[in-house]
Order: C-alpha cells, then structure tokens, then sequence
C-alpha cells in the first residue's frame, strides 16, 4: 500500500505520457509510480514519499486510493 497518495492519472496514449512528463518535469521531489492499466494503459500514481526510503514496504502490491482521491483520466 502507498499512502500519501497525491493524484492518479490513467495515461491510454503515448502522447497522453508526454503530456504528462512534460506537465511534471519541473516539480521538485515528485514521487510517483507506475502500475499496469486495463487494456495496455498505465496507472500513475503520486504521492508523497519516496518509495525507495519505505523499508519493509511490498513494492509490487496494489495501490490503495484514499478516499476522495481523484483519478483523472490523461487523454482528451
């Protein structure tokens, strides 16, 4: 489980992952990571920490959206 959780994006395109990196690019310290979507498309997921400085964290389990979080989908 992630918690601090800052924002999803459901990326469908290669253009929608441009945007995305492009719309990013200049944040400091952003953390996020990237889990497999329905269909061929990804899953980005902010949040607060960085991962690497989590010990004894399961990397690999399934995200856990706090409630309210939104997820905004990334293509037009």
């Amino acid at each position: 489980m992630i918690t601090g959780i800052t924002g999803i994006s459901h990326i469908t395109t290669k253009q929608d992952m441009s945007r995305w990196t492009r719309a990013h690019a200049d944040l400091p310290g952003i953390n996020w990571s990237v889990f497999p979507g329905p269909g061929g498309t990804m899953i980005i997921v902010e949040h607060a920490e960085d991962r690497c400085s989590l010990s004894g964290i399961n990397v690999a389990s399934d995200v856990t959206a706090t409630e309210g979080t939104k997820v905004v989908r990334a293509s037009a």
